[in-house]
């Protein structure tokens, strides 16, 4: 089934999104209840950016789905980001959506998101909720679009744009691609592109990632610190729910 850049659902099929966030709260193909995951990575990479600052990240996720296409979950991620607000060095994140499935090879889906930063310094929390909109085709194709009016805590709009795709590969290994655009011109006269490329496998409930991020050269004073390209290498293992089938 198609991951998304929103982890906080797609990390339960191969190939795992980015580490963030994966990163459209779109759910894979499987019984409703509930499922988990955790993902170590080299790095925290989200819509072209580091989070970790060159550390692994360590991430874990619980997940409810009910038959009537309702779902919601918690995720959470060790992070490392530092700015002239203050520091946050834990992400804990809440969503609740909708899954609608009608007959044909589109499926679409709208979740919300909070984000929180637990224990953060400084005068800012950058805590602020976002609506996700996401539609696949094929299970192979997703495009999405993710709005907020409260970015960062800073009572200004920010919206981003994605579409990814995944194409099964010999001995069970899946391609997969995606490129986005992030607009923070509200804030700080940003809009860049973000994209990303890599493999994945799995084996039972054990799910190896390679991934090359890269995004514009130009990013503003939010992100400085982390744009640039890099290899990001993952390791997720599912828990609860039944194992994928191989």
């Amino acid at each position: 089934p198609m991951t998304s850049d929103n982890p906080r659902r797609a990390e339960k099929t191969p190939p795992p999104p980015p580490p963030r966030g994966g990163p459209a709260c779109l759910p894979a193909a499987h019984a409703s209840g509930l499922s988990g995951v955790v993902t170590l990575a080299s790095e925290y990479v989200y819509r072209g950016q580091a989070y970790s600052n060159h550390d692994p990240a360590l991430s874990a996720g619980l997940d409810y789905e009910h038959d009537s296409g309702f779902f919601a979950g918690i995720w959470a991620s060790t992070i490392d980001l530092r700015t002239t607000f203050g520091r946050r060095e834990t992400e804990l994140d809440f969503y609740f959506g909708y899954q609608f499935e009608p007959r044909g090879p589109v499926s679409v889906s709208a979740s919300l998101i909070r984000y929180t930063y637990p224990g953060h310094t400084g005068a800012r929390d950058y805590e602020h909720s976002e609506l996700m909109l996401a539609a696949t085709l094929y299970d192979h194709y997703t495009v999405e679009f993710a709005y907020t009016d409260d970015v960062y805590d800073l009572d200004r709009p920010a919206r981003s744009w994605a579409l990814r795709g995944e194409w099964p590969a010999a001995n069970y290994w899946v391609v997969s691609a995606g490129i986005g655009m992030s607009d923070l011109t509200a804030v700080n006269t940003d809009r860049y592109l973000y994209w990303d490329v890599g493999a994945s496998t799995r084996w039972s409930r054990v799910t190896m990632d390679l991934r090359w991020y890269d995004n514009e050269a130009i990013v503003g004073r939010f992100a400085r610190w982390s744009a640039g390209s890099r290899l990001v290498v993952s390791a997720s293992l599912g828990f609860l729910g039944k194992p994928s089938p191989e």
